[in-house]
């Protein structure tokens, strides 16, 4: 049985190559995008990884390059 996403983006730093590779792999076939945190087409080398679907890429990125504050 199929189940629908629950997710549409996912980011997470700190990771392994072996940690990302199939999940890269995955996204790229069901239509995905995947970058780094910096938005870098190198998450195997930075560890660092953004992924979801096309729709909310820039809405994602955005958040994720909030200043928080008070820092």
């Amino acid at each position: 049985m199929s189940r629908p996403a629950v997710s549409d983006g996912f980011w997470e730093r700190g990771l392994m190559p072996w940690d990302l590779a199939a999940g890269i792999l995955l996204i790229h076939e069901a239509g995905g995008w995947v970058a780094d945190i910096d938005g870098g087409n190198k998450p195997m080398d930075d560890g660092s990884i953004v992924a979801g679907n096309e729709y909310i890429r820039k809405a994602l990125h955005d958040v994720l390059h909030r200043p928080i504050p008070g820092k």
